[in-house]
C-alpha cells in the first residue's frame, strides 16, 4: 500500500527536492529529501525505503556512485535516476549497475507517479518470493549431523550453483527427493519451477505424452494440448526418480532431450527449447543394469556428472534423534501446538531399531506417535508398540470424519496395549506414557469391556 511505502529524494536542487515531495506526500508516500550522497547513505544506514529518487549529476558522489552504495548495500530499495544531462550510454550503464529506471528532466508527474508505483509492486513481488522461498527450505530442510550427511550437505553446496545434470543413489526412503529440492533451492533457479515424476509409475503407454506432452488429436482422448514435464520445469528443474525403471524407449527420448535441449510433442513436428537442470535418482544398480543390456551407457554418463550417494539410516545413527525431534517439533506444530519430548527409554527404542525403510520409516513412526499419545512425554513403550506392533488399524469405512476415524485408531490401539501388558493398568498405563485416571476415563468412554476384575492386578 503507498501509505506505508517510504521514499527517499536524493538531488541537490532543493527546489526539484521540494517539488517532488510535495507531489508525493499528496499521493500518501513517506517521504524524505537529502542534497548529497553522503547525507542520502547516512539516512540509509538508519532507515528502510522501497524506492530512492537519484539525480545524476551533483557534487561529490555523483548518482552512479551512489547508485552502487544503495545496490550493495539496501538491494531491496528500487533506485529511479534523473537526469537532465545524460546519454543513452549513462542509461545504459545505470540499468546494467541496478537500476529500475530510467526518467529524463523536465519530469512528467505522471511518468514519475506510474514508475514509482510500478516499482513498488515488484519489490512487494519480490519480497513475497523471498518469504516463500524461505517457507519452502524450512519444509524441505536436510536434517544431519553425521560425517557422511556433512559430506552431502557440502557437495549441494559445491554444485547447486553449476548447471550439471546430478545422479542421487540410495535406497528407498534417504531422502532422494530433498536432496533434489536442496539443489534446486540453492541455485539460480530457486524461484523457478521444480517438476517431479516417479518414472516406475507411469505406465510405459503414457511415458511419452507424461514427459514431452502432446498436440491435440494426437492419439484418442487427446482432446486438448498438454504440456509434458520437460516443458512445466522450463526455467527450473525437474527431477525424474526411479530413473532404472524408465523403458528402453523413453531411454532414448531423454537421452536426446540432454544433448539438445529440445523437446517435441506428441503428434507434433515442431521442436521446442526448453531450459532445464535434471536431477534423477535409483535405488538401483545402474551399472550392473548396463552390463544387463536394462540401462544405456551413454545415457548414464550423461546422468551421471555429478553422483551423491545417500547413506542408509542404520549406518548413520547420529542422524536418529535429530531427525525424530525435528518431525516431533513439525507433527506439533501441525496439531495442538504441544511440546513433547522423548524419554530416554524412547531414545534408546529409536536408536537401536534397524530402520530398513530409512528417514521415511522414521517420519511415519514420529507420526503416529504423535498422534496416539496423550501426553506430552513419549516413552520407549510407545515407541517399542509402534515399531513392534505391525500396521496399526485402518479406520472401517463407516469413518466418514477425523474425529471418528481417530477414536476408532485409539480404541484398537488402546486394547492391544492393555492385552500386551496382561490388562494391569499401572503397567500399560506406564507403556503408554499415560497417566492412569487418563486411561480410566478412556476405557469407560470407549466401553472396553471384560477388564474391570483384572485391573492393577
Amino acid at each position: 500500500m503507498t501509505r506505508s511505502s517510504r521514499i527517499l529524494i536524493v538531488d541537490d536542487d532543493p527546489v526539484m527536492g521540494d517539488v517532488l515531495r510535495d507531489i508525493l506526500v499528496l499521493e500518501g508516500y513517506g517521504v524524505h529529501w537529502v542534497s548529497n550522497g553522503i547525507d542520502a547513505q547516512n539516512f540509509l544506514r538508519q532507515n528502510e525505503v522501497d524506492v530512492v529518487l537519484l539525480d545524476l549529476m551533483m557534487p561529490g558522489m555523483n548518482g552512479l556512485e551512489i547508485l552502487k552504495w544503495v545496490v550493495e548495500s539496501r538491494p531491496s530499495a528500487a533506485t529511479i535516476m534523473i537526469s537532465g544531462h545524460g546519454s543513452i550510454q549513462t542509461a545504459i550503464e545505470a540499468v546494467r549497475l541496478g537500476a529500475y529506471d530510467w526518467i529524463e528532466k523536465p519530469l512528467e508527474k505522471t511518468r514519475v507517479l506510474h514508475t514509482i508505483r510500478h516499482a513498488i509492486e515488484k519489490n512487494q513481488l519480490l519480497r513475497e518470493r523471498r518469504i516463500l522461498l524461505d517457507d519452502i527450505r524450512t519444509r524441505y530442510r536436510m536434517v544431519g549431523v553425521s560425517a557422511a550427511m556433512n559430506r552431502v550437505f557440502s557437495l549441494i553446496d559445491k554444485i547447486a550453483p553449476r548447471q550439471v545434470t546430478v545422479l542421487v543413489t540410495g535406497e528407498s526412503g534417504t531422502g532422494k527427493e530433498l536432496v533434489a529440492r536442496a539443489i534446486h533451492l540453492r541455485s539460480e533457479r530457486a524461484a523457478g519451477p521444480f517438476e517431479s515424476m516417479n518414472c516406475a509409475a507411469v505406465p510405459d503407454s503414457l511415458m511419452e505424452s507424461e514427459l514431452f506432452g502432446h498436440v491435440r488429436g494426437a492419439f484418442t482422448g487427446a482432446l486438448s494440448e498438454r504440456r509434458g514435464k520437460f516443458q512445466r520445469a522450463d526455467g527450473g528443474t525437474l527431477f525424474m526418480d526411479e530413473i532404472g525403471d524408465l523403458s528402453p524407449s523413453g531411454q532414448a527420448k531423454v537421452l536426446r532431450v540432454v544433448e539438445t535441449g529440445e523437446v517435441t510433442r506428441v503428434g507434433s513436428e515442431t521442436a521446442e527449447h526448453i531450459d532445464i537442470r535434471l536431477i534423477t535418482a535409483t535405488n538401483q544398480d545402474l551399472q550392473t543394469k548396463i552390463e544387463k543390456g536394462g540401462f544405456r551407457e551413454d545415457l548414464y554418463h550423461r546422468l551421471n556428472v555429478i553422483e551423491i550417494a545417500i547413506p542408509p539410516l542404520r549406518d548413520r545413527k547420529e542422524d536418529i534423534l535429530p531427525l525424530a525431534e525435528f518431525f516431533l517439533n513439525q507433527f506439533d506444530s501441525q496439531g495442538a501446538g504441544r511440546r513433547m519430548r522423548l524419554t530416554h527409554d524412547a531414545e534408546s527404542a529409536l536408536l537401536t531399531h534397524a530402520w530398513k525403510g530409512n528417514v521415511r520409516e522414521l517420519r511415519n513412526v514420529i507420526e503416529k506417535i504423535t498422534v496416539l499419545s496423550e501426553t506430552d512425554e513419549i516413552t520407549g513403550g510407545q515407541v517399542s508398540q509402534v515399531l513392534g506392533g505391525g500396521p496399526l488399524s485402518v479406520p472401517s469405512e463407516t469413518c466418514r470424519s477425523y474425529r471418528q476415524a481417530k477414536e476408532q485408531f485409539e480404541k484398537a490401539y488402546l486394547i492391544r496395549m492393555l492385552e500386551a501388558d496382561g490388562w494391569n493398568i499401572q503397567r500399560a498405563s506406564a507403556s503408554m506414557g499415560m497417566p492412569r485416571s487418563l486411561l480410566y476415563r478412556k476405557m469407560e468412554k470407549y466401553q472396553i469391556q471384560g477388564v474391570s476384575s483384572k485391573m492393577d492386578k
